[in-house]
């Protein structure tokens, strides 16, 4: 033992003197010091004991201390697998506080009290096993380095981060690195972090989840610049408590059993909510603001990205599938298969592609949607559904309040009874007529903003009805308000409407086009026309039906609405049961094409298919602010043909256009500038204007082009 402590003072002294570095092996495991890190070597009094820089060890336990010319970076513990082993290089400066443990390829790490150090200590992980682990106990952040990895653990997650801490995963540029689970087991993911875990680097790390999910971290998880895949997962392919947050790089998940991406502010243990730390800000929230992600999730009931709390897109290119069958397992609650599920839905920027094939599936689902710019494009098949004495039908978008601020919206529902828009919640009362109506509503429904702007909207439904249970481009239980923006809608099926609100519909700004085979608007109160431009086009019914019931359910105001059916009768421009409710507040446009009033119209309301009223009755419109007119003379449209209404000096008032065919029996006429007694004219002409100001779907205004042909002629009241 002499000898033994003459040779450690001379290797000590080699060391210093040549900077080169003292190694002390024990087992698979390797502490390398520099010489200035090694310092004094002493024994303890028995000589049973060995100190080397601050690290103490049981000389029984050395199996060889050598001096060679290997450089091992500070602070910084280095994971070697080779197939059914492993081994451990641990920095001299680290090696008091760091004690690994190793059988075969299975790696155990506690670390201690690092605080007193400069820097985190990096633990470095490459090579190859099949059967192995790295787990991690300590109460300190640290950085996790991934450097070429291939490691597969069979009998539990293959990294296990048992450490509360913030822990920072380095995927090394150009490197490919592949994690895998076994099977059977209870733990929670392949890669398991108990704390916050932040992914970055250039390099790809592809995952899979043989138990349960791939990656879990009981708190939050960021992503920058790096490449995720997650090829399987029995669960989620992501799942965390706090929030998830994604920068830049590329996520890719598919093979998922559950949900793409949750994020549920509860641990997994007993449901307990997470105590709000310093990031309580950010708890629920599922951020992306960079990056390209695409999640493909297949199941009953599957997400694709899922958070209790709130999902905020801000940048990045989504693309997402979701497809599975509704669980009804809890008849009072169903659970759908849906593209995004949240509380609180925000999209600022970004691309979001969702394609949607479960039964009753949903694009986006969630309390409240927002959106303030982007692109989000959603394509939903899903079928609709008879059970439990209910109808379930697939949605577009899904929400008690929705907020479309701006961006550019795109839904086509293709599976019977879906709807495209649905939102607002109510408790229902059946009436008569086979219509139903809601109490206790709440929730709102907006489309841009009071200035004017707003999204460029397009929704369409080709499905048929199930179940007695109608496809809607979209349907609010509240009221709906228009301030701006352009919408296009198509629907293609009977009792498929354009827009239906429950409550009432009121257009203050923007341009808006409904060409539907059933009603194009149809509302329960009233329909307002307060600005902005609507053309309603119905080939299977009205144009626009309100079952208000009393003055002011169709309202002209400062709006421009042009409405007409080619159904015949006995379906109508403009629909309220009785000519007299219509009112004209303001200096707007409204110009119907149609049938009568009380031809046997309705529909869609609490009285629909009952019709009401008698021909064109009450022709007066109270209190009226401008000139207007019922013309009850059969008037055959064309289409191809442009009809201008202009005063008796010629004056253009304003020219409209149909797409189809169409006798009508009734029209109403009023314009900006008409005024009671005096007479106006409608002409046609097969040449459409040149110089308007504005020219949409068959309106033509600012014009001065005159008609050449007289077509009908009337007196103002």
């Amino acid at each position: 033992m002499k000898r033994f402590s003459i040779l450690m003072a001379v290797v000590a002294c080699s060391a210093m003197a040549m900077a080169q570095t003292l190694n002390v092996r024990q087992g698979q495991v390797t502490y390398a010091f520099t010489a200035e890190q090694a310092g004094t070597m002493t024994y303890s009094d028995n000589g049973t004991l060995l100190s080397i820089g601050g690290k103490t060890f049981t000389v029984s336990e050395i199996d060889k201390i050598e001096v060679n010319t290997d450089a091992v970076e500070d602070f910084t513990v280095n994971v070697l697998y080779n197939g059914a082993s492993a081994q451990v290089v641990v920095a001299g400066n680290v090696a008091p506080y760091i004690t690994p443990t190793v059988s075969g390829a299975h790696v155990q790490v506690v670390q201690g009290d690092v605080s007193s150090l400069a820097d985190e200590v990096a633990y470095s992980l490459s090579g190859s096993s099949s059967d192995g682990e790295f787990c991690l106990e300590g109460s300190y952040k640290c950085g996790l380095e991934l450097r070429g990895l291939s490691l597969t653990n069979p009998s539990g997650p293959a990294i296990n981060i048992q450490n509360g801490k913030r822990i920072d995963v380095s995927i090394k540029s150009g490197t490919e690195n592949t994690l895998a689970d076994g099977t059977g087991g209870d733990w929670k993911g392949t890669f398991r972090c108990k704390g916050h875990t932040e992914f970055k680097g250039k390099g790809t790390l592809t995952v899979m989840g043989n138990t349960s999910h791939a990656i879990w971290s009981k708190e939050y998880v960021e992503m920058k610049n790096c490449t995720i895949n997650v090829t399987k997962a029995v669960g989620d392919g992501i799942n965390c408590n706090q929030y998830f947050l994604m920068e830049s790089g590329q996520l890719n998940i598919s093979g998922v059993g559950d949900d793409g991406i949750q994020v549920s502010y509860k641990t997994d243990d007993n449901d307990v909510v997470i105590p709000l730390s310093e990031d309580a800000d950010n708890t629920g929230l599922l951020s992306i603001k960079g990056g390209t992600l695409d999640i493909s999730a297949t199941g009953q009931a599957a997400k694709a990205l899922k958070s209790e709390g709130s999902v905020n897109i801000d940048d990045g290119t989504l693309t997402l599938l979701a497809s599975g069958a509704i669980d009804l397992s809890d008849t009072s609650d169903p659970s759908y298969t849906a593209c995004i599920k949240a509380t609180d839905f925000v999209q600022n920027g970004g691309t979001i592609k969702a394609t949607v094939t479960g039964t009753a599936g949903r694009g986006v689902s969630a309390t409240t949607i927002t959106t303030n710019g982007g692109t989000l494009d959603i394509t939903n098949s899903g079928a609709g559904q008879r059970g439990n004495s209910d109808n379930y039908t697939a949605k577009g978008l899904k929400g008690q309040d929705i907020a479309l601020n701006a961006g550019t919206i795109s839904i086509s529902m293709t599976g019977a009874g879906g709807k495209g828009i649905r939102v607002g919640e109510g408790t229902k009362t059946s009436s008569w007529g086979g219509g139903t109506s809601y109490s206790q509503v709440k929730g709102s429904y907006t489309q841009g903003l009071a200035d004017g702007t707003g999204p460029t909207l397009t929704v369409k439904t080709t499905g048929s009805s199930v179940n007695g249970s109608s496809a809607k481009a979209i349907k609010a239980i509240c009221a709906a308000v228009l301030y701006g923006g352009e919408t296009t809608v198509n629907t293609a099926t009977s009792g498929a409407e354009g827009l239906e609100s429950k409550t009432s519909v009121d257009i203050r700004g923007g341009q808006h086009y409904l060409r539907c085979y059933d009603d194009c608007i149809n509302s329960a109160g009233k329909i307002i026309f307060n600005g902005g431009v609507t053309v309603c086009y119905a080939t299977g019914n009205d144009a626009v039906d309100s079952n208000y019931g009393s003055q002011g359910a169709i309202t002209i105001g400062n709006g421009v609405a042009f409405a007409y059916t080619t159904r015949g009768d006995p379906e109508e421009g403009f629909d309220c049961d009785n000519n007299s409710y219509i009112q004209i507040t303001g200096t707007g446009i409204g110009i119907s094409a149609g049938a009568a009033q009380g031809g046997g119209g309705g529909g869609g309301g609490p009285w629909g298919g009952w019709g009401g009223g008698s021909s064109s009755s009450g022709s007066t419109i109270s209190n009226a602010k401008q000139g207007y007119a019922f013309v009850t003379d059969k008037i055959s449209y064309n289409a191809g043909t442009y009809y201008t209404l202009s005063d008796a000096s010629g004056n253009n008032l304003v020219t409209y256009s149909f797409e189809g065919r169409l006798t009508s029996s009734l029209s109403l006429m009023t314009a900006t500038g008409m005024v009671k007694g005096s007479t106006y004219y409608v002409k046609s002409s097969t040449s459409a204007p040149t110089d308007a100001t504005t020219a949409f779907h068959g309106l033509y205004l600012g014009s001065s082009a005159k008609g050449t042909t007289a077509v009908t002629s009337f007196q103002a009241k």
